[in-house]
């Protein structure tokens, strides 16, 4: 969007030039005759939209509702623009100011007159995005307005007025001159006009006319660090083709995992006229439908080394990641696909439960007192825990007060993803700033982990495609505590597709046991101590067999507690290709033959303990192996760890054949 209250900024430089100057103003807006400003402000006006209720949404202290100004606290309509009368019952607007409408938590736009009434739009007759006009009608005709007439081109250096709403309060009238012309941004189609009188976040849409008051443009923008404004030239919108919207621009479009991008040049046409919410199903449909296509594109012209394809995506399938906090998968400078994350906030919640930050991710420990199957279905809850880690913020005049609660979400829906992964998709209005928060989370045992965006109303569908692209490339572990496990296997609904091909039995006392289509292992307390508050890790990762690649358990962990090194873990390995670096082959040779440290001999350091071994029962070719460990604090005697390194291969058992060259 264009919108010109977010280009004219900052507004106080602006109000504080226009007092400086006021003076002068008004003297300039004189040179035009009384007759002449009178029959202007009747043909402007303000465009508005009625205010929403705030719904659910609550503060964690009352608003300071004194430090708005009086009338715009009043005021039951927000004032987005400027509109004028250019025919009979047609009226010009610009396009971004109509767009704001699209999803609009706010009323539809409507234009108000100077004695406060308020008229619905009834028909878009012509519109352009990157002319930025439409032209449309009313649904009831204002009495004793008298349409502005188009003008022709001045010379430069010519007097001009810029009539707006400015800073919506109210419209006013402030002169200047044409400096120059200046051509479209994208192929130079048409030539922008360039003009020195104010303009104020409001103007939006206004005219800017010349001494006998004919409009030669629409007041559009200015460039943010000087006072050279722009206007579309009057001719371009009488000239539009009657009876034809059209959108388009040049449209980059990027993948957030890899650096590639596919920029298109677009330009679609339309049928009208439309109302209201048909221009914006129209606009939204075309839009959609074009982020399609060039998303499509992008990933068809990547696909040959988009993971888990090519030579860069090796490393990867060959590495066990422990993910509690979603790592988001991406090529490094180097097209290695790579799993990390940004640095992180953590914000501690009572009852042990805390929510991890880090740009759009995020990762919920649920509290003790609060149950899965409560969680998973408090939407209210949920979004009121990741408030206390996401600072959501209202702007009410010079201060700022935080939001404590938003209440439910405005709608729900799940996808799941390519690796049977099913995310819940919730939207939550921000009613006082027309903008959603949508959170696509997937439940874990210890809570959430989450992707959330914030964005303007109306382009919620074109985010939701955004986030079920981005969840395919999220990797996450599986983790809690033996009690929290109970809790998670019993909301059947919530786990991922893999977990049918799972066998999960705990009993925090007595065993932990794991069962797999390829591998099994049991866990009790002669190995490792148990309790409710032992931790179990499903380390999930990624398999290629033959052309696809699936996602399932590489390595399991069971540990006495969150907080010893007293643990013991069944790792899977698949045999590296020759193109990893020198460490992944090491790896490799020394599980196969039984090297060091899968010998068996202990090794101790930083007050722990290990022993590892090959599980029994490989084929001398096989190209899949698993690793086994024991981990104990301190330090252990070898004749100890041997001991629980021979339970801990008669507590496992591989299913799978391992394969052969």
């Amino acid at each position: 969007m264009r919108a010109l209250h977010s280009r004219l900024l900052p507004a106080l430089a602006v109000v504080a030039l226009a007092a400086s100057l006021g003076w002068a103003r008004a003297a300039a807006a004189a040179d035009l005759s009384s007759s002449i400003q009178q029959h202007i402000r009747a043909a402007t006006f303000e465009v508005v939209q009625l205010k929403p209720p705030d719904g659910a949404v609550t503060y964690e202290r009352e608003l300071p509702m004194d430090l708005i100004p009086y009338q715009q606290r009043i005021d039951k309509y927000r004032s987005i623009g400027t509109a004028f009368a250019i025919g009979a019952n047609r009226y010009v607007t610009a396009a971004h100011v109509i767009d704001l409408g699209i999803g609009s938590q706010y009323g539809p736009p409507a234009l108000r007159d100077g004695a406060g009434k308020v008229y619905d739009i009834d028909q878009v007759l012509k519109y352009s995005d990157r002319r930025d006009f439409a032209v449309f009608s009313l649904r009831e005709t204002p009495k004793n307005v008298q349409a502005l007439t188009p003008g022709s081109k001045l010379a430069l250096n010519g007097v001009v007025y810029a009539v707006g709403n400015a800073l919506g309060q109210g419209v006013v009238i402030r002169d200047g001159v044409y400096t120059s012309d200046t051509p479209e941004e994208l192929d130079g189609q048409w030539q922008w006009l360039r003009f020195s009188a104010a303009a104020s976040p409001g103007n939006s849409g206004g005219p800017l006319v010349d001494e006998r008051g004919n409009v030669i443009g629409v007041v559009l923008r200015k460039s943010p660090a000087e006072n050279l404004n722009v206007a579309l030239p009057i001719a371009e919108l009488i000239n539009a083709k009657e009876g034809e919207g059209r959108i388009g621009g040049r449209a980059p479009a990027r993948l957030p995992m890899m650096d590639a991008t596919e920029t298109d040049t677009f330009d679609q046409h339309f049928a009208l006229p439309k109302s209201l919410g048909d221009l914006y199903s129209t606009i939204l449909d075309l839009m959609m439908q074009h982020t399609r296509e060039v998303t499509t594109k992008l990933l068809k012209d990547n696909a040959d080394h988009l993971f888990p394809h090519g030579a860069g995506s090796e490393q990867l399938l060959h590495t066990n990641e422990r993910a509690a906090f979603p790592l988001l998968m991406h090529e490094d400078p180097n097209k290695v696909w790579v799993a990390g994350a940004g640095q992180r906030q953590t914000v501690q919640l009572d009852h042990d439960g805390f929510v991890e930050l880090s740009g759009s991710f995020v990762r919920l420990r649920a509290p003790d007192d609060v149950s899965l199957a409560t969680l998973y279905g408090d939407d209210k809850l949920y979004m009121d825990l990741l408030l206390k880690a996401y600072e959501l913020r209202r702007t009410v005049g010079s201060d700022t007060v935080r939001v404590a609660s938003l209440g439910k979400p405005r709608s729900s829906s799940q996808f799941t993803d390519r690796w049977g992964r099913t995310w819940q998709v919730r939207d939550w209005a921000i009613p006082y700033d027309d903008q959603i928060l949508t959170v696509a989370s997937l439940p874990t045992p210890e809570g959430y982990v989450a992707v959330f965006t914030r964005l303007m109303s109306g382009f919620v569908g074109l985010l939701h495609e955004t986030h079920r692209l981005l969840c395919d490339y999220l990797y996450v572990t599986m983790q809690g505590t033996l009690s929290q496990w109970q809790d998670y296997l019993a909301q059947k609904s919530a786990q991922p597709k893999a977990f049918e091909a799972l066998s999960i039995g705990i009993d925090p006392q007595r065993e932990v046991a794991f069962r797999s289509d390829r591998y099994e292992l049991e866990v009790k307390p002669e190995l490792v101590k148990l309790s409710k508050d032992s931790m179990l890790y499903l380390d999930f990762g990624f398999t290629r067999e033959g052309d696809a690649t699936s996602w399932g358990v590489n390595r399991v962990v069971v540990a006495e507690s969150l907080h010893t090194h007293n643990w013991v873990h069944a790792a899977r390995r698949t045999e590296p290709p020759s193109s990893l670096p020198q460490g992944f082959q090491d790896n490799w040779t020394k599980l196969k033959t039984g090297s060091f440290p899968f010998n068996g001999m202990v090794e101790s350091e930083e007050g722990q303990t290990r022993v590892s071994a090959a599980a029994q029962g490989s084929r001398p070719d096989a190209t899949i192996r698993y690793g086994l460990e024991v981990s104990m604090e301190g330090v252990q005697p070898q004749a100890a760890m041997t001991r629980k390194l021979e339970l801990l291969q008669h507590s496992f058992k591989m299913l799978e054949e391992g394969g052969g060259k």
